[in-house]
């Protein structure tokens, strides 16, 4: 038990389609401020703006969010290294003020080599994790409103720096993802949220454990977060045949247009890996890594199958073993963001805010 408030998290993509449709997605605008709507009246409290080396900014799409809705909070995908953390920091407190609060930075350390590098980055992941601790650091001192800030780390240099404008709360949550040595101690030690992939219940509860031992040394309790597809339907056969037929047009699209996903070396190993075992330690006959393996661990889409009451029950289990934050979508954006928000979401919270 964590003593943390359930909050479900949605992801706002640029995409009316999704893995599952028939033709490779192209880039909509338009529909940014749609899906973001669509998530707040559906009832969802925040949604992630993702980041990767060939997307949209992340940090000007987070701008048009927040236009578009009024309460919906964020979960901004960042990386640092490509902007000095003190622009960075203006840049997320200005966010929060023009949103009155609803900011929101998840830091992305990135799990590939290949992926950094598409954008000029060479170092190792152990690298990245130690520079990404520096950065994460000074964020939170330029929020705070030091000044004059000096600073001369590892990674960083600077003299005299600040910011006329800061956080509505005096700070911005800070989102934090990894399963490697280096980004549990640090992680522990900085995080608000923690945010973990999808896995079994085993799996979750595991890393829940080793993140929370590790924070209570420094005499703190995040937030803990994981992401997971839903397939649902009205009722448990229906959403297996749903799941099927969603196997089948993303083998038709492999077939036409080559393998979904992008080729992210050891990285996509180890998410096909990760599904193998999950299969073989799950109890939970919910979970599905059917489109997992069948793109070769290039997209990590592990699933959970069934009716909205099945689904309220298996996302009770990881709320058993410590998550807060449920980050759960569907194929058919709208639609399953409707139906998420609305049939799932209340009585999840109803029951597993009493856990």
């Amino acid at each position: 038990m964590s003593g943390h408030e359930i909050e479900l998290v949605g992801l706002v993509a640029p995409y009316r389609a999704s893995e599952a449709s028939e033709a490779p997605p192209a880039y909509d605008a338009s529909f940014v401020a749609e899906a973001a709507k669509g998530y707040e009246a559906a009832g969802y409290d925040r949604v992630l703006i993702g980041q990767n080396a060939r997307s949209a900014d992340s940090l000007v799409t987070a701008t048009w969010v927040a236009a578009a809705t009024t309460r919906l909070k964020l979960m901004v995908a960042h990386r640092p290294g490509f902007i000095a953390p003190t622009m960075a920091a203006r840049a997320f407190a200005t966010l929060d003020q023009f949103s009155g609060g609803r900011a929101g930075v998840h830091i992305i350390t990135a799990f590939s080599d290949i992926e950094t590098r598409c954008d000029g980055d060479y170092h190792t992941k152990d690298e990245r994790y130690r520079r990404s601790n520096e950065y994460v650091r000074i964020l939170r001192r330029i929020w705070s409103g030091e000044a004059p800030c000096n600073h001369e780390g590892d990674w960083y240099r600077f003299d005299e720096a600040g910011s006329e404008v800061h956080p509505v709360a005096g700070s911005v949550p800070v989102f934090w993802a990894g399963n490697s040595e280096l980004a549990v101690k640090f992680g522990s030690e900085l995080a608000d949220v923690y945010a973990f992939g999808p896995g079994s219940v085993a799996q979750v509860g595991a890393q829940v454990a080793r993140v929370r031992t590790e924070a209570a040394k420094h005499g703190r309790n995040p937030r803990c977060s994981m992401s997971m597809r839903l397939v649902v339907a009205d009722t448990d056969e229906a959403a297996w045949e749903r799941a099927t037929q969603i196997l089948r047009t993303v083998e038709a699209r492999q077939a036409v247009h080559g393998l979904l996903g992008r080729d992210l070396g050891k990285a996509a190993q180890d998410t096909a890996k990760g599904a193998a075992e999950a299969d073989a330690a799950s109890e939970d006959p919910c979970l599905w890594t059917g489109l997992t393996k069948a793109t070769q661990g290039r997209l990590q889409v592990m699933c959970l199958v069934g009716s909205p009451e099945t689904l309220v029950q298996a996302l009770l289990r990881y709320r058993e073993v410590g998550i807060d934050n449920f980050l759960v979508t569907g194929f058919d954006w709208l639609p399953d963001a409707h139906r998420i928000g609305t049939e799932i979401g209340p009585e999840l919270r109803r029951l597993g805010n009493a856990i």
